[in-house]
């Protein structure tokens, strides 16, 4: 709230919100590299197809962040009773955002059980987005492609932040649950 005190402006705790929000913001810049990925991918396809659709951009941005759906479904369903979706919960609970966003940033890499985060599902959407190609089913490949391109982001961010490829991309289906630490 911006409070006026003989000409100055007092900004008081509303300063504090939008230095949490700056700092939330921060840790899930993950996403925004992944609609950056989105807009890239959209810039790509227009260049091929020398033309330029704005539903296509909003798609292709809207693929790109498609797959990490995943995380929040299974935050739901089979990763309800996991030690890092309770903390996660506990968190939001109390309304500690900032701890939110910085456990999620520093805690996502170890869930392992993700179904769709594998080699096997980039594979097969590399596959169709080809084939859509073939078939000038322009929105498929927009957003086919615009997952594939999420995906590999998320395997050479594993490389880099881990230093080596993370189990899930190497296995089929929701793997073995990991060990509580």
């Amino acid at each position: 709230m911006v409070k006026l005190k003989k000409g100055v402006i007092h900004i008081g705790r509303g300063f504090a919100h939008v230095k949490g929000l700056g700092f939330i913001l921060w840790r899930a810049r993950h996403e925004f590299y992944h609609a950056l990925l989105g807009v890239a991918w959209a810039w790509v396809l227009r260049e091929v197809w020398n033309e330029f659709n704005v539903k296509w951009l909003i798609l292709s941005v809207f693929a790109s962040l498609l797959p990490d759906l995943e995380h929040l479904f299974y935050w739901v369903s089979e990763g309800y009773r996991d030690p890092y979706v309770k903390k996660i919960r506990s968190f939001v609970r109390n309304g500690e955002w900032r701890a939110v966003a910085m456990h999620i940033e520093k805690g996502h890499k170890d869930v392992t059980e993700l179904s769709y985060h594998n080699i096997y599902v980039v594979i097969g959407l590399l596959v169709a987005t080809g084939l859509c190609f073939l078939f000038d089913w322009n929105s498929w490949v927009v957003i086919f492609g615009a997952m594939v391109l999420h995906y590999l982001f998320d395997i050479a961010d594993d490389v880099v932040t881990l230093g080596y490829l993370n189990t899930n991309w190497k296995r089929w289906g929701k793997g073995r649950k990991r060990k509580i630490r």
